[in-house]
């Protein structure tokens, strides 16, 4: 199940942490670590949501989701809905520190870079899809991008967060096969409420 479920997330962080500075933006083409966990209450809508930190920073993990510990490792955290753990091809969600080329004040050359790396890679696994971007912050403030791969003719989207600082990001990498709400809203909550540690 982990080598089907996250060769593409690997893929993307490995190219992205290169940088392309002959990026051209095309929009559309054919754990082991310890967690600390606090309940939240308040903004998040759900009075059972968790604030969990990990080695880079804290995020808000929504009620019902909870670490896939046994696909969790190397820095990358796994998320699904409770109960779903060895399900054969859950909706995930995971959350990673990488590094890229690129200063905040070059963030736009950043989301060029990757925007290219995401349809190259479409291109070259000859897959039937679509990127689209778009741009925002995060509750703290922090610069983020987002990336969606949708599938054609395919409930299944990617959706990736990046939130950016000098140099390095975190990316919040969410897979939903079915077009489930709840996973698309607690990959928003989880990039949104993200902390820097």
């Amino acid at each position: 199940m982990k080598k089907s479920l996250y060769l593409l997330p690997l893929m993307i962080v490995m190219l992205s942490a290169c940088g392309n500075k002959h990026a051209d933006v095309v929009t559309s083409t054919k754990a082991d670590e310890s967690t600390v966990e606090a309940t939240q209450k308040g903004d998040t809508g759900n009075k059972d949501s968790k604030r969990v930190e990990k080695e880079f920073g804290s995020f808000i993990v929504a009620e019902g989701f909870g670490e896939a510990k046994e696909q969790s490792g190397g820095g990358r955290y796994f998320y699904v809905v409770e109960g779903h753990e060895h399900d054969a091809r859950p909706n995930n969600i995971s959350i990673n520190m990488g590094h890229q080329n690129y200063n905040l004040d070059e963030s736009e050359k950043f989301a060029e870079s990757t925007t290219w790396q995401l349809n190259t890679q479409i291109k070259q696994y000859g897959m039937d899809a679509s990127v689209y971007g778009s741009s925002g912050k995060t509750d703290a403030g922090d610069i983020m991008y987002i990336f969606d791969i949708k599938f054609n003719n395919s409930d299944e989207i990617d959706r990736q967060y990046y939130i950016l600082r000098d140099k390095k990001y975190v990316m919040v990498f969410m897979s939903n096969f079915d077009g489930d709400e709840s996973v698309k809203q607690a990959a928003e909550l989880m990039a949104k409420s993200f902390e820097w540690k």
